[in-house]
């Protein structure tokens, strides 16, 4: 087994298929750990969206995060603290109730606030721009730190050869399927190549001769100093295209959408900035006069819905596919698990279906009012 990408989604795939049975696994990445968006995300995670395909997909992640610690043998760190999502606007507040009934049918733990539950919850918002709230009793966050650690040092102590700064050259197939990955002049056999190289996933089929749905999109974030107790759960603000919560540390980490497209590279931009700083000042005015510690920006390879692309590419055997992927910190777990499920035991879970590389051609994009993206 060939895994190309060493963040989070390529090592919760080889962690998976090593529980499956799998040995001979071999991760390799062209960057450094952490270097590519497993170590540039918001770490938040929800089980619940307003789809019956996302939610199905992430009810499965949470419960795969509730137990990665005990089955790594390493503190990930993971709390579920509850997941907000706050509505601003009527539209907003509509798809929000909507939701609700997908959820509840799944069995998600998630309830619409009451004015009082979210005086409680939310001390510190400025109620004034706050029309509805639904809270994901389940969600959390997990810092990506102590995540790839535990996943990295799973693979260490289990013989899995974990290889960064090493680049992929191409690609060997026949008619019909991939048979080796050659990094320089080195040819390496494979049964199976798996990619999840993020922002690079396009190249990897482009070196198959196969194409990816999907471009790239360039994410940013930023830590604010620290401060005193304000925010208790994650927060997702849909309607100013938000994310954030509040460390352990009183640092308040996040990031904001805006609806242009910029340029592919990790360099900030400052309009970015200015426009996470007031929607986190017209919603939190206590932080006014908390100073920006750091602001970075990551990249990722969206699908044209920005769902996940999952399974066998569908001209090429033996070819598979973490990619698309909009809330992949998020969803690794359990990519990793139904992936790993499929490669090994010829079975495409049904939470995995949906997500399949040749949707756009028989089913049609998936349609999901509540991920926070521009």
């Amino acid at each position: 087994m060939v895994i190309i990408g060493g963040g989070i989604q390529g090592l919760s795939i080889a962690f998976n298929l090593f529980e499956q049975g799998q040995r001979d696994i071999l991760v390799l990445d062209a960057g450094y750990f952490q270097g590519g968006a497993s170590g540039r995300n918001g770490t938040l995670i929800r089980p619940g969206f307003a789809s019956v395909a996302w939610t199905e997909l992430f009810v499965l992640t949470v419960r795969e995060w509730e137990s990665w610690s005990k089955r790594l043998g390493e503190n990930i760190m993971f709390t579920q603290r509850g997941y907000s999502v706050i509505s601003e606007q009527e539209k907003s507040e509509a798809m929000l109730l909507e939701g609700l009934k997908v959820q509840q049918s799944l069995g998600v733990r998630s309830r619409m606030l009451t004015r009082r539950e979210i005086d409680d919850l939310l001390p510190a918002i400025n109620k004034s721009r706050v029309r509805a709230v639904q809270h994901q009793t389940d969600g959390g966050v997990a810092p990506h730190h102590a995540v790839m650690k535990g996943l990295l040092a799973f693979c260490h102590r289990n013989q899995v050869d974990v290889r960064y700064r090493t680049r992929i050259t191409g690609l060997e197939r026949t008619t019909s399927r991939v048979t080796a990955v050659l990094v320089g002049e080195h040819r390496i056999e494979a049964d199976c190549i798996v990619a999840c190289a993020g922002p690079n996933n396009p190249d990897i089929a482009a070196l198959a001769g196969v194409a990816l749905n999907g471009f790239g999109m360039r994410i940013e974030a930023m830590a604010l100093e620290p401060t005193r107790p304000l925010i208790k759960p994650a927060i997702a603000l849909i309607d100013s295209l938000a994310y954030f919560h509040q460390t352990s540390r009183g640092e308040v980490v996040g990031g904001t959408e805006v609806p242009e497209r910029p340029r592919m590279s990790l360099k900030v931009d400052l309009p970015v900035m200015a426009n996470m700083a007031k929607v986190y000042l017209d919603m939190f005015p206590q932080l006014g006069e908390v100073r920006i510690l750091r602001h970075w920006a990551g990249q990722l390879h969206a699908s044209s819905d920005f769902a996940p692309l999952l399974g066998e590419h569908p001209q090429l055997k033996d070819l598979w596919f973490s990619a698309g992927w909009s809330y992949g910190f998020a969803g690794a777990p359990a990519a990793g698990k139904l992936l790993a499920e499929a490669i090994t035991k010829g079975r495409i879970d049904h939470r995995m279906q949906p997500f399949s590389l040749d949707r756009f051609e028989k089913t049609g994009p998936i349609v999901e009012g509540g991920i926070v993206l521009a």
